[in-house]
């Protein structure tokens, strides 16, 4: 195995070009959001009876286009200049964006909502390729987790604002405000210009950790099982077993959100060396697996509140840490691995979310697949464990 790097360089200033990118991701999260509310009136006239599970169709349609998606941009992000593919990204979207604008068919709609999940796949792949060009090695951790945090802001502010916008007489207001904004990041993208400084020998192994990137990208999976189960059992939990309200539900996502976005800003400071950020993926793995077991016997909203805040915690260190170790053990051509540790994250969460909906039922639930999940969180845990970095030093 090549050794990395994993020195500390004494600075500290985040490049100012990276704002550009990170709003960019922030708007397609956002945008993926604000049209959330109006979906169901949307579909009340193209699927009149059948609205609910139109919905569930469209929201699948969405997820499984960026699964598919993301190994495919993270190939060409290898070969092309990345800021040139986001903006690519960006456009696609604002025009399928403005497609919404005319009362589609159930067809139409699942046509655009693939597109949608299509283009916007690049966004994270790219944005974290940028990061990894224009920052500093020290600074690398740091910009990972404010990419993380880009997308979970981004994430809360969507159905947030679609919400409101959506109480208006026009159901195209939402429509109109995600295109607008799509379209300002794609200005804000073309003004970019960066200089690459950060992609060096400091940052990346001279070829790919091959044993390393089959380890990350199963913890990649794992991680996301363990959110799909979570997101899942959070709602069945809530709503059956507690009687909550789909508000008091959602501002438990919401909580889920923001406890994240604090965990990264604790962790990922400047300055940070690798090697320790990695000696957290198994805590985090146990925390997670921890929160993942007990939720089924939670019977208090306080109780379902503390299970949410720890699986957050969990994977607020996780998923940044992953995308970092896959840059740094990826060799040169890293955009192929961080699209694939996208699509298995997104391919875990689903499957995290088809085993809950097993295990959490109210009648006859099954445990096992419970069992299932927290053992293999517990196992990628321990495999990581074994393979700590030791004392790099500069190839």
């Amino acid at each position: 195995m090549d050794p990395i790097d994993t020195s500390v360089p004494s600075i500290t200033r985040m490049p100012g070009a990276l704002r550009g990118p990170l709003w960019a991701l922030f708007v397609v999260a956002t945008a993926y959001g604000l049209v959330l509310p109006v979906l169901p009136a949307l579909l009340g006239s193209a699927v009149p009876g059948g609205v609910a599970a139109a919905t569930g169709a469209l929201m699948a349609t969405y997820t499984l286009a960026t699964v598919v998606a993301s190994p495919l941009w993270g190939w060409l992000l290898d070969r092309f200049p990345a800021r040139r593919l986001l903006l690519i990204g960006l456009l696609g979207q604002g025009l399928v964006q403005l497609a919404l604008w005319w009362p589609p068919s159930l067809t139409t709609l699942v046509v655009i909502r693939a597109l949608q999940g299509a283009l916007g796949a690049v966004a994270v792949p790219a944005v974290l390729t940028l990061a990894a060009q224009w920052c500093p090695p020290a600074l690398y951790g740091a910009a990972v987790a404010r990419v993380s945090r880009a997308a979970l802001l981004g994430g809360l502010a969507g159905p947030l604002l679609g919400g409101v916008l959506a109480q208006g007489a026009s159901l195209r207001l939402p429509v109109a405000v995600a295109t607008g904004l799509i379209l300002i990041a794609a200005v804000a993208i073309a003004r970019v210009d960066g200089t690459p400084v950060g992609a060096s020998a400091e940052t990346v192994a001279p070829t790919a950790d091959r044993p390393r990137l089959w380890l990350l990208g199963a913890a990649a999976m794992i991680a996301g099982m363990a959110m799909g189960a979570m997101e899942v059992g959070i709602s069945v939990r809530g709503r059956e077993a507690l009687g909550l309200s789909a508000s008091s539900i959602g501002l438990m996502f919401s909580g889920c959100g923001l406890v994240m976005i604090l965990v990264q800003t604790g962790v990922f400071r400047p300055q940070r060396d690798p090697a320790s950020l990695w000696r957290l993926l198994a805590p985090a793995f146990l925390i997670s697996a921890l929160g993942v077991g007990v939720l089924r016997w939670a019977s208090e909203t306080w109780m379902l509140s503390a299970i949410v805040a720890l699986v957050a915690a969990g994977g607020g260190v996780l998923l940044p840490t992953i995308s970092l170790w896959i840059v740094r053990s990826a060799g040169r051509a890293h955009g192929l691995q961080l699209g694939l540790r996208a699509a298995l994250g997104g391919l875990g969460q689903a499957a995290g979310a088809m085993l809950a909906g097993v295990a959490f039922r109210a009648q006859a639930p099954q445990t096992v697949w419970i069992v299932i999940v927290v053992g293999l969180a517990v196992g990628i845990a321990l495999a990581l464990a074994r393979r700590l970095p030791g004392p790099e030093s500069a190839p």
